[in-house]
């Protein structure tokens, strides 16, 4: 298959997107020196604001617990995460944002709407409802398609 026929599958070109994105992105966050990963673990607990464990932070970004441990290493030293006692266990511990992550995370996002903003701008009018009503099409049927999702055959 050459390129011209791989252009014309939604699979190569939904990588394709992201993967580009993902690249923009990496670039403008240099100023604030966050990946992309870091900056999706932040946002995670900003939304979890109790905190998680890093098993549940892992499985959530969909990412393995020893990636996510290097991950909040480099955040922890940075003060922008932090690891509490889980009150309802003590052997675990509960990953946190810190106000500073918090606040870190808000101007990430607001670069990662501005790249998103620039890029759709782009489309003609209708035609980002139609591609967001399509996306969730796919993303729900793929969740559907997921094992933890089947009913076991009886």
């Amino acid at each position: 298959m050459n390129i011209k026929e791989a252009e014309q599958h939604v699979g190569y070109l939904l990588f394709e997107v992201s993967r580009l994105f993902r690249r923009r992105y990496e670039e403008q966050s240099k100023s604030f020196g966050l990946t992309l990963q870091q900056t999706r673990v932040i946002g995670y607990l900003s939304h979890h604001p109790d905190g998680l464990s890093q098993a549940t932070l892992a499985h959530a970004i969909d990412s393995d617990p020893m990636t996510i441990s290097g991950i909040l290493d480099r955040l922890e030293k940075r003060s922008l995460v932090k690891r509490v006692q889980d009150p309802s266990d003590s052997r675990a511990k509960l990953v946190t944002s810190t106000p500073e992550g918090n606040e870190l995370f808000t101007h990430a996002r607001s670069v990662s709407r501005a790249l998103f903003d620039q890029v759709l701008g782009n489309l003609e009018e209708g035609h980002e409802e139609i591609l967001m009503g399509s996306l969730r099409s796919i993303r729900d049927q793929l969740i559907e398609m997921s094992p933890e999702n089947k009913e076991p055959h009886k």
